[in-house]
This record gives C-alpha cells, sequence and structure tokens, in this order.
C-alpha cells in the first residue's frame, strides 16, 4: 500500500467518525446507553441514524436544532416513513 493509498483510507474512515459516529455518541449518548438488553441498542441506533439522515435531509444546521424543530412535529417526522 502506498502512501497516498493509507491517507487516502484513513481520511475516509475519519470521514465517518466525525460525521456520523461523533455525533451520535455526542447527541444520542450512545456510548452510555440507558436502554441494554436485547434488541433495544440496535433499534435506538436505528432510530438515531434516520433522525440524523433527516435532520441532512431537511438542511438543518445542526442534529440538536432539528431536535428542537422537529419536537412537536410527529406527524412531519412519520410523513417521512412513507
Amino acid at each position: 500500500m502506498s502512501a497516498k493509498d493509507a491517507l487516502t483510507d484513513t481520511q475516509k474512515h475519519w470521514g465517518i467518525e466525525n460525521r456520523l459516529h461523533w455525533v451520535r455518541d455526542v447527541t444520542f449518548s450512545e456510548d452510555f446507553p440507558l436502554r441494554r438488553g436485547g434488541n433495544a441498542p440496535v433499534n435506538w441506533a436505528i432510530l438515531h441514524n434516520f433522525f440524523i439522515t433527516l435532520a441532512r435531509f431537511l438542511g438543518f444546521r445542526t442534529i440538536p436544532q432539528a431536535q428542537r424543530a422537529l419536537a412537536n412535529q410527529i406527524q412531519k417526522v412519520f410523513s417521512f416513513f412513507v
């Protein structure tokens, strides 16, 4: 593997880490889940990923900003499931 290829792979890895995992860890506290056991952690991770995708699709600057804006608009959120 060349140095250029190694750099590209490293940048891709950290891009994923910073764009998704860090957001999930900080915003949704996934490193310290309250819901343990069974399928709960996986189900919550799926919902968190859906919400992050939805917030970015709708053009919110930050995930907390989207949380505040969509907190009382459950019908709007559910409309994306159809």
